[in-house]
């Protein structure tokens, strides 16, 4: 394995092999530099999400110019989902992000079965912060009332929406108007933007809601104004610390799921499938002998 010391997380090079380690094996990369994670909070993590083709890469690559103008260090990191038959993801994000800034760091990383954020990419978020980042921007394959792990692992979630979206009350359905802080119409230069706008403030009431093109780069500074003085309320309220809590508790959650369902694999391959064909009344059986066998190989120790 790459050894990495802690200060050599600022050098590019030094940071891709990590979080290569990180995607082949998160809870052992997890363990090897947990001493370089920061005791306070030091990045800002961004959650952008919202419906397949509203434009959050576009959305992304803009912010990303935007903050980098202003002297901040960026990272972004980008979840791709993967295929459930062939496993395989295109992470294809970077495409729509053509004119990125040469001192931003973006990187995809893969989930499976449609998880929006993986081990993986959590502990991508911590080596990102430990390498020093200003802003950490996480682009998720989408949301709604069953992937919300980016409430989690974020610090603010910007919603990104979109005109001529087909059946309205599908965004209601989705529950995208539960989830963020602040929202975003994207493709403002549609003339029906204006009626969407609308739309989203009667059903947000209280947050703000921000009309953007990322293609024309407009109104880009009212929305990193934005998402500024939301953050800064957040620290001085002990949000933010909270915030970190929860992500750091995700990830230990994630951790022990992933080492639960090695070992559940691992002994339910044992089990021969014809009792479970031929003698359904002994699958209770063979719960209770999995559920001893597993109690005895987790507390055996890692």
């Amino acid at each position: 394995m790459v050894e990495v010391k802690c200060d050599r997380l600022r050098d590019r090079l030094a940071l891709s092999k990590v979080l290569s380690l990180a995607e082949l094996d998160s809870l052992t990369t997890l363990i090897r530099y947990s001493a370089c994670l920061v005791r306070e909070p030091q990045s800002s993590v961004i959650g952008v999400t919202g419906p397949q083709g509203v434009g959050k890469s576009s959305l992304i690559s803009a912010m990303i110019k935007e903050l980098t103008q202003h002297g901040y260090r960026v990272a972004a990191l980008l979840v791709d989902p993967s295929s459930p038959l062939s496993g395989g993801a295109i992470l294809g994000n970077r495409i729509r992000m053509p004119y990125l800034p040469d001192e931003a760091f973006v990187r995809s990383v893969w989930a499976e079965n449609e998880r929006s954020i993986p081990l993986r990419a959590a502990v991508s978020i911590e080596l990102l912060e430990a390498a020093g980042y200003d802003y950490i921007v996480v682009e998720t394959p989408g949301a709604g009332q069953v992937n919300t792990d980016i409430l989690r692992i974020s610090d603010l979630v910007v919603v990104v929406l979109m005109p001529l979206v087909g059946d309205e009350v599908q965004v209601i359905k989705a529950g995208m108007m539960e989830i963020g802080d602040l929202y975003v119409v994207n493709k403002s230069d549609i003339p029906e933007s204006e009626l969407m706008y609308n739309y989203v403030k009667s059903l947000v009431k209280g947050k703000p809601v921000i009309k953007v093109s990322a293609l024309y780069r407009t109104n880009l500074g009212e929305l990193v104004s934005t998402v500024n003085r939301l953050l800064s309320t957040r620290r001085v309220s002990g949000d933010i610390l909270r915030k970190r809590m929860e992500r750091r508790r995700f990830i230990v959650e994630e951790a022990l799921k992933e080492l639960l369902e090695t070992q559940l694999r691992s002994s339910l391959s044992k089990v021969s499938p014809s009792i479970l064909v031929e003698k359904p009344n002994l699958i209770p059986e063979v719960i209770s002998s999995l559920k001893a066998s597993l109690v005895k190989r987790l507390s055996g120790g890692p």
